[in-house]
C-alpha cells in the first residue's frame, strides 16, 4: 500500500482523492453540480483541496497527525495549481 495519497482532477469538475498506487479506488470523490461550477469559475480543484483539508483538521483532535506522514500531506496541500493531475 502507498504512502502516498494524491488529489486529482479525473473529469471537469470531478476530483478525487486516491492512493498513488490505485488509481481505481478513490478514498474521496468530490463532484460538483453544473450550477456550482458556474459559480466556482475554474475554481473546482482549489476548492475541493480545501475541503480536504478542512476535513482532516477537524479531526486533529480525534487522531494523532504526528504519526502520519509530513511528506504525505506537504504533497497534497502545499502543492500549487499548477501542479494538478489531469485525465
Amino acid at each position: 500500500m502507498s504512502k502516498y495519497l494524491e488529489l486529482v482532477e479525473v473529469s471537469e469538475g470531478v476530483i478525487v482523492l486516491r492512493r498513488s498506487d490505485n488509481k481505481n479506488s478513490p478514498l474521496v470523490k468530490i463532484e460538483f453540480s453544473e450550477e456550482v461550477k458556474k459559480l466556482l469559475n475554474g475554481m473546482e480543484f482549489d476548492v475541493a483541496k480545501e475541503m480536504i483539508k478542512s476535513g482532516i483538521e477537524s479531526l486533529n483532535a480525534d487522531i494523532n497527525l504526528d504519526n502520519l506522514d509530513e511528506d504525505l500531506f506537504e504533497n497534497i496541500f502545499k502543492q500549487e495549481t499548477q501542479d494538478r493531475v489531469l485525465h
